[in-house]
């Protein structure tokens, strides 16, 4: 997505991704995205109510594709608490990924933002598990030489009052 701003085929990209940092673009941290670990309500961890991490081993972890930059950054977060991501199913579609979880397949990893209906229907339960060093915001990104036009620069505007808690 970078590469088109480069390339002159974008004027404005959004990306969620750890803080993104580049001499030719200029960068905006909207807002910070808060991920979760996500099961269906009779999933067999919500019996703790401190889980561990040995109570992770032998889960199976519903995950986006490989080189998702989130997926990158949990696999690292689980490997910093001792947790083996290597059991898993590989999607492309963050829906396939929800109703699997919902289905008791397994365990989900998502974006609060993309749970949070489900979470309010109750279809599914955020499990306690903080990941304090996953640090991921939706950032607009642009080229920093380019002209931005006057409704460039109101939709980048719009944005920001959109976005920004």
């Amino acid at each position: 997505m970078k590469q088109s701003l480069y390339d002159g085929k974008a004027d404005v990209v959004f990306f969620l991704d750890e803080p993104v940092r580049s001499t030719g673009l200029c960068t905006e941290s909207l807002l910070q995205e808060p991920f979760r670990l996500l099961v269906a309500p009779n999933h067999p961890l919500l019996q703790w109510e401190e889980l561990l991490p040995e109570h992770f081993q032998g889960e199976l972890f519903l995950l986006n594709e490989k080189g998702c930059t989130y997926r990158t950054l949990f696999e690292r977060s689980l490997a910093m608490d001792g947790i083996d991501s290597s059991i898993h199913l590989e999607f492309s579609s963050a829906e396939a990924i929800k109703q699997c979880a919902m289905a008791g397949i397994g365990i989900a990893f998502l974006p609060e933002i993309a749970a949070a209906t489900e979470l309010e229907r109750g279809e599914w339960i955020a499990l306690p598990w903080a990941m304090p060093d996953l640090r991921v915001a939706t950032q607009m990104l642009w080229h920093k030489e380019k002209w931005l036009s006057p409704a460039i620069e109101a939709f980048l505007e719009t944005a920001r009052t959109t976005l920004r808690p």
